[in-house]
């Protein structure tokens, strides 16, 4: 039984009992109306509660269900069977109150609300995550949270996903008691003394003002007017919520259920749901599910710029004991500050609670002597991006560290094998890619060579996940998988630059395509020196890549590295990151257009983004080939979470199946015979049909 019922002092208490996270799935909505029928039918209960069971009251519906739905009808019979089961909940004869704990998200909100009555616990978070998939909530939740909240912040909820702490959801009246943590089930047994039912769909209070109501549409208007049309979620939700209040309570149901079914229809929640599952898998290693990997309690990070202070505040925010390392008193000092301010703005914005961050802070050392790593779990080294700088540092930490301790280096594009020339241990040596910045992106490449140890590879993936990171597992060759995949995109960019195409539009071709900026944008945030450096190794290791637009070395050469130096592809004012066209920039193309003879073309925004893409599809395939990457999958999830690729297309490879594969290889190959064989479609490509034929 997923559902624990049990009567005292008259009082039924509901229990729901499907660990790990009492998700909610269709027995357990079952056992829900019969225990509720039930307890309606006792006469020994005068009032129900409904809990969890441990640390949570549940993760809402099981995402699960999503995968199995076959057409719109199956999606509106599932919505009904949800707002059924909620609404036995809501007509209970005796008053029915939700004890909630954790994070509330969801199908879990939308039952909380259909209670009479909520007691949270302080620690309690609540939030309708569903937009984040591409679907509307479609269990009452656009009917019964506008009645409680008002429809302004209802929406809000709904169209941002937004997380609500259990203060706030007081203040909302989303709550109606928070008590301390522990004590919710007590809170709730409280409320119902001499409590009447009180159903949410009769509330009114909150939503009769018309005037207000209008300015809540308009401001929920505004809210997703920028948002791609392939998501068509929040104008679904901004439809249920209008229906619900401007026609009646069963009608807003109705266009719940036919919401979910068109959302569910479309191929950009598809492919969001589809990651939502991909992103699970990552770190799913049927190979080290015998392994104890080993819990890392405290490490130290050799190199404090700002990759290494973001992975020291990465580790701290997973309870790890963190020693900043490095031989320079004064970079020590600047990273500690670093790292504190940043601690200190996340505690102003309200996103970090001051206790937790002062307890980050108390876990924080910081040291000039290689032996402060001796006796550390874990050693990150995040030092410049050159193979015998990292080697030296390396081959110092080998010499004081204790054979368990795992060298992790930080690199991005080196081979981890010319790493390991000469350590004593070189098995415990492991690539942890971090992407900038270290502490708030999600991914993390774990690059294994082929001698590295199950219990460091376990142990490594485990960390990961206690930094609430997600691990994507890779073999070691140069590039390895995101910047084996991205570097070309951003070298294709220069090459388009050089034919004729402007920086604007280049960059305006990919951010109408879903990045969420350009790639010359991009390259001037993150350096050109960078750039040049990477694509080096990378056209060392793949001599099919080709070599660098000159534009890129020359700006690099004239001091022009990006954003930090004030100039890169554009200029910027001083303290502001606005790109503007550069005459610099200019004078460069110009200059290697003469030596090359080359006559500036116009490109169309189709060219600019098919080069771009499929750049990268190409790529993508090769790395597939080669088994860099396990499965498409998860090249799709590193994509996705590694560089922006828009989660609606699904990612690089599912970008070219939702094209159809066979198209896209036709295309590649046309585009070999234009602009050279880097645009060669790999053998896999050939050997995979094409799954759809038409533009996605």
């Amino acid at each position: 039984m997923q559902l624990e019922y049990q009567v005292s002092d008259g009082v039924c208490l509901l229990r729901l009992n499907a660990p790990p996270l009492n998700t909610l799935t269709l027995p357990l909505l079952d056992q829900l109306r019969a225990a509720v029928r039930q307890a309606n039918e006792d006469p020994a209960v005068q009032a129900i509660v409904i809990a969890g069971s441990g640390e949570h009251f549940s993760a809402g519906a099981d995402v699960h269900l999503f995968q199995h739905l076959e057409s719109p009808e199956s999606a509106i019979q599932l919505s009904r069977i949800f707002q059924a089961a909620f609404h036995e909940v809501e007509d209970s004869s005796k008053p029915v109150a939700a004890a909630l704990t954790g994070n509330v998200v969801g199908g879990a909100l939308e039952l909380a609300v259909a209670c009479h009555y909520r007691c949270a616990a302080a620690s309690s978070r609540f939030s309708m995550a569903e937009v984040k998939l591409g679907i509307n909530p479609a269990a009452g939740g656009t009917q019964r949270l506008p009645r409680l909240v008002g429809p302004e912040a209802a929406l809000q909820m709904l169209l941002t996903a937004a997380v609500v702490n259990a203060a706030r959801a007081l203040e909302l009246g989303l709550v109606d008691a928070v008590v301390p943590s522990g004590q919710e089930l007590d809170g709730a047994r409280q409320l119902l003394r001499s409590a009447s039912v009180r159903r949410t769909r009769d509330r009114t209070n909150k939503v009769a003002d018309p005037v207000a109501r209008n300015a809540a549409y308009e401001q929920a208007a505004s809210l997703v007017a920028h948002v791609r049309p392939e998501i068509v979620a929040p104008q679904k939700i901004i439809e249920c919520v209008r229906t619900g209040l401007e026609e009646s309570f069963a009608a807003g149901l109705l266009r719940e259920q036919t919401a979910f079914a068109e959302c569910l229809d479309t191929a950009g929640a598809r492919n969001k749901i589809r990651l939502f599952f991909a992103t699970r898998q990552t770190g799913k290693l049927p190979e080290l599910a015998d392994v104890p990997a080993a819990t890392v309690v405290s490490a130290a990070v050799v190199g404090v710029g700002t990759m290494g202070a973001g992975i020291a505040q990465a580790l701290l925010a997973a309870g790890v004991r963190v020693t900043l390392l490095d031989q320079n008193e004064a970079a020590l000092q600047k990273g500690l500050q670093r790292i504190r301010t940043a601690l200190e703005r996340r505690v102003a914005d309200g996103k970090l609670p001051r206790e937790r961050a002062e307890r980050m802070l108390d876990l924080l050392g910081v040291s000039s002597h290689w032996q402060a790593a001796a006796e550390a779990g874990l050693v990150v080294e995040s030092v410049f991006e050159d193979p015998e700088v990292k080697r030296a540092v390396l081959k110092r930490l080998d010499a004081v560290c204790t054979p368990d301790t795992i060298l992790a280096t930080n690199t991005s594009t080196i081979c981890l094998d010319a790493l390991a020339a000469g350590l004593s241990h070189p098995e415990r040596l492991i690539g942890l890619h971090f992407f900038n910045p270290a502490q708030r992106m999600p991914l993390v490449e774990v690059i294994r060579r082929e001698t590295t140890s199950a219990l460091t590879l376990a142990t490594s993936v485990k960390l990961c996940r206690a930094m609430r990171k997600t691990p994507v597992l890779v073999r070691n060759r140069e590039g390895f998988l995101v910047n084996r995949v991205f570097v070309p995109y951003l070298q294709e960019a220069f090459s388009l630059l050089e034919e004729g195409a402007t920086a604007a539009e280049i960059d305006a071709a990919a951010v109408e395509f879903g990045f969420p900026m350009g790639p010359l944008a991009l390259i001037d945030m993150a350096g050109l020196d960078i750039l040049v450096h990477s694509q080096r190794v990378l056209h060392h290791a793949y001599r099919y890549h080709g070599p660098l637009s000159p534009i890129a070395v020359r700006l690099m050469q004239r001091g022009h590295l990006g954003q930090k130096t004030g100039a890169g592809v554009y200029r910027y004012e001083a303290g502001s990151h606005t790109p503007l066209a550069s005459s610099d920039t200019a004078e460069v193309i110009a200059e290697v257009r003469d030596e090359s003879g080359r006559h500036p073309r116009e490109i169309g925004r189709e060219e600019i983004v098919e080069r771009l893409v499929l750049r990268m599809v190409g790529e993508a395939y090769r790395v597939l080939e080669e088994g860099i990457a396990r499965s498409a999958s998860d090249v799709d999830v590193a994509m996705v979470l590694g560089t922006g690729f828009p989660d609606f297309r699904g990612g690089v490879i599912q970008y070219a199946r939702d094209l159809g594969v066979d198209r896209v290889r036709r295309r590649l190959e046309e585009l070999a015979a234009e602009c050279g064989e880097r645009f060669l479609p790999s053998h896999l490509m050939r050997e995979e049909p094409g799954t759809k034929q038409g533009v996605s």
